[in-house]
């Protein structure tokens, strides 16, 4: 029987029809009635310690750090009653700075930063951009064994510091918010490479909702503890963008109640493997480049069977993104195999190597097609792919059981007969 399915593709959606393909979708999760006052309550209720204002005093300087463009995290709903709740705490506006936890990615355009966080807000607060590469941004926190890590100093310098973000399964990390907005968000670059080495992503553990005995996990969440953030706020959200749980308080204890909450709505067991697996990369903002459609591959990489074949669509508008990191990495090897290779045997870690050790990593697996609109054969070449323009006519060439995966990374398929 021939299913319409709609895919998450960039800002408009992407629809196809299937013969016999099995729809795999996250658990339907209700929306929060009200998310400004559910925010509100929790920042004077919190999951676990004191309320934000009891925490606060009149002279306190505050940092607010929020996620950059790649991420979903609905900033313009989160702040606003964050810079709310600090007014109201006898906070002068003054005395708060905003910093953008961009991680290893690039700084935002004055565009990018008024669409994330509001007209009003930029023009009213002091906004500042992470820079992992520049030193002089930077100060000491601490040392997390021997290793050095260094920290945003606006961040570091303010008397109170507030995180935010988004929890969601992440492809090596586990799930994303709570300690990756010290680190990768707010740290120098060495300790980005350093906790994104090719040993720590190629352990078995650092996979899709796993923090305990994660590598990676766990070495973000110790470089947390050396910063030691007074607050955090994070939000789960439904498959229409809509925010269904909201978690605030003390940053190691809330952050494990939020993952608790979306392990359990956004994973889904899968009792068999297919032939084929298409996913989206859940569409604007998360498809905006090759290099964040990774994580719908992994997902995929899931429930495909060995030599099977994976197909992307995401619109890619940022290109891989061209003359990146991952885009000068993937050109030095004409294979996959040979890419892989390279990095398992080499000591040293690359910006943005990571990214491309998980994609030759699924690539040993199942062949890998992208479709996008946006990006020409070539493009899609130099990314070690294969280039898709009709995924209606290549899933009747190649034949076989298919599984779809709509929604993408917000969906996790966990096979159950492993």
């Amino acid at each position: 029987m021939k299913k319409t399915i709609k895919l998450d593709y960039g800002k408009t959606g992407l629809t196809v029809s299937l013969e016999n393909a099995d729809v795999i979708e996250p658990r339907k999760q209700r929306a929060v009635k009200d998310p400004a006052e559910r925010i509100r309550q929790k920042l004077r209720e919190p999951d676990f310690g004191k309320g934000m204002a009891d925490l606060l005093e009149n002279q306190m300087t505050v940092a607010v750090a929020h996620t950059d463009i790649t991420r979903a995290t609905p900033n313009r709903t989160i702040l606003p009653v964050i810079l709310e709740e600090l007014r109201r705490a006898g906070i002068k506006d003054e005395n708060i700075v905003l910093i953008n936890m961009t991680g290893s990615h690039r700084a935002q355009t004055e565009k990018e930063l008024k669409q994330m966080l509001g007209r009003s807000i930029v023009a009213n607060y002091r906004c500042v951009q992470h820079n992992s590469f520049q030193k002089e941004g930077l100060t000491l926190a601490g040392c997390i064994g021997e290793d050095p890590l260094y920290i945003n100093k606006d961040f570091m310098a303010a008397d109170f510091r507030i995180c935010t973000g988004f929890i969601e399964p992440h492809f090596f990390a586990g799930f994303s918010g709570g300690p990756k907005a010290v680190l990768p968000g707010l740290c120098d670059i060495d300790s980005i490479m350093r906790n994104h080495n090719a040993q720590r992503i190629g352990d078995d553990k650092a996979d899709w909702g796993v923090t305990d005995g994660n590598p990676v996990w766990e070495h973000m969440r110790e470089g947390c503890r050396k910063v030691n953030p007074d607050f955090l706020v994070n939000v789960a959200m439904n498959t229409h963008g809509e925010i269904s749980g909201v978690f605030a308080g003390e940053w190691e204890q809330t952050h494990k109640k939020g993952c608790a909450f979306v392990r359990e709505n956004a994973m889904s067991r899968v009792d068999k493997l297919y032939d084929i697996v298409i996913t989206s990369n859940s569409g604007y903002p998360l498809d905006m480049n090759i290099y964040q459609c990774v994580k719908g591959m992994s997902c995929a990489a899931q429930i495909v069977k060995e030599n099977g074949t994976i197909i992307v669509a995401a619109e890619c508008a940022e290109g891989l993104p061209d003359n990146s990191h991952y885009h000068n990495l993937l050109k030095t090897a004409s294979s996959p195999e040979k890419l892989f290779r390279s990095i398992m045997e080499s000591k040293k870690t690359l910006p943005e190597q990571w990214q491309v050790q998980i994609q030759t990593r699924i690539q040993k697996k199942a062949e890998v097609y992208l479709y996008s609109d946006s990006l020409t054969n070539k493009q899609i070449q130099e990314a070690l792919l294969f280039p898709c323009g009709d995924i209606e006519a290549l899933v009747r060439q190649k034949g076989g059981s298919v599984a779809v995966l709509p929604k993408g990374p917000q969906t996790i398929p966990c096979f159950t007969g492993r």
